[in-house]
């Protein structure tokens, strides 16, 4: 795929073709992170035409409008309008489509707003995949909040018991903010409807150490987007881990992937935990984003998985599942444990197996044929 410059380079149009076009702080933020990566990864070996069209480029979006009027070759322009593809592209593994490339399409618009302590906080769009619940939401703040990743508090989910997620926040101009945060059942059972209640009481400035407190409340429902679930039960037993998937479900946005994991009495007698990662391909070349939706079992070495990855390619066939273990001791760096007796005496407890590196294994490939 080309980049901005060759885009740019390829269009023959004069200037008074252009013509002005509103755009947001969103797509002001975006066009300014994709240039400055394009730039790093393009200096040693483009000449400095394309340069000065980036610094111009730059120049431009300073102002309230820019000027855009291209044919074709305009959709290729990395302009967008959804917190989903401006973060998710922005962590995803595969830098030109993200996990939450196409969540836009099919999210639920909520555009709630609640105002406290001079910070407005909005939740903009939401979407609930049967697993997961991915919220976007976007911070304006009558002061500066700093320039990392802020700590909001989690949302409470009625229908989910066991619940594991992320969150993340960009700035993308003066006192401006957007997010997105997800929350996951780490439990086997799914639900066609969730009731989501949010009540936030303080946002943390991680890189300012400083905390705001303030009232953000906020309560919706969400209805499960639709999916075509197919049942797998295929596995790989190698060097003592068995890896089983058991089910896979496909919904327009994207695809999850549920598995487990069982170890083997000489594994346990040899590291403390064992950990499962799946990467996936198809068979069409293609590699796909994915996040560990979080998982559940009765100690460290058997437990149940699920993983969501980015919309699946319409053509693919199959699906090659890759289990990734990675095997580990526990030291007082990466680990500890205390214990509270009846009497409220803390006892500390450490690892009784010799310290050693991590060690990582590959298994082999798990094909999955996909219905059509």
């Amino acid at each position: 795929m080309k980049d901005i410059y060759e885009l740019l380079n390829d269009i023959d149009i004069h200037e008074s073709e252009f013509i002005e076009m509103e755009v947001t702080e969103l797509e002001k933020a975006r066009v300014k992170k994709r240039l400055k990566k394009s730039i790093l990864k393009k200096k040693k070996n483009k000449g400095w035409q394309r340069k000065i069209m980036a610094a111009s480029i730059l120049f431009a979006l300073t102002s309230a409008t820019i000027g855009l009027s291209f044919t074709a070759s305009a959709s290729d322009i990395p302009l967008i309008g959804d917190i989903f593809r401006f973060l998710g592209d922005e962590n995803g593994e595969n830098k030109e489509k993200g996990l939450y490339h196409d969540f836009k399409n099919y999210s639920n618009t909520i555009n709630l707003t609640e105002e406290s302590n001079g910070i407005s906080f909005t939740i903009n769009d939401a979407i609930y995949d049967g697993k997961t619940v991915t919220i976007t939401y976007s911070i304006e703040s009558e002061r500066d909040l700093g320039n990392e990743s802020l700590n909001i508090p989690s949302p409470h989910i009625k229908e989910i018991k066991g619940q594991a997620g992320t969150d993340h926040t960009s700035k993308i101009a003066e006192n401006k903010y957007v997010g997105i945060l997800t929350a996951s059942n780490i439990e086997k059972s799914e639900n066609d409807t969730v009731h989501i209640k949010w009540d936030i009481d303080s946002i943390g400035a991680t890189s300012m150490d400083k905390e705001i407190k303030g009232k953000w409340n906020f309560a919706f429902a969400l209805q499960a987007t639709k999916s075509n679930e197919q049942v797998i039960n295929k596995s790989v037993d190698q060097y003592g881990v068995k890896v089983s998937i058991e089910k896979i479900a496909i919904s327009p946005m994207s695809f999850v992937i549920h598995y487990n994991q069982e170890v083997s009495d000489l594994i346990k007698s040899k590291w403390d935990d064992a950990y499962v990662e799946l990467t996936i391909k198809d068979d069409l070349g293609n590699a796909y984003s994915g996040q560990v939706n979080g998982g559940s079992g009765i100690n460290g070495y058997n437990l149940n998985w699920s993983k969501t990855f980015q919309k699946v390619d319409a053509n693919a066939t199959k699906l090659i599942a890759t289990p990734h273990v990675t095997l580990r001791n526990y030291t007082s760096e990466n680990h500890g444990q205390v214990t509270i007796t009846e009497t409220g005496e803390k006892i500390t407890s450490q690892s009784t197996i010799s310290a050693r590196a991590p060690k990582d294994i590959v298994l082999d490939d798990i094909i999955i044929d996909l219905k059509k």
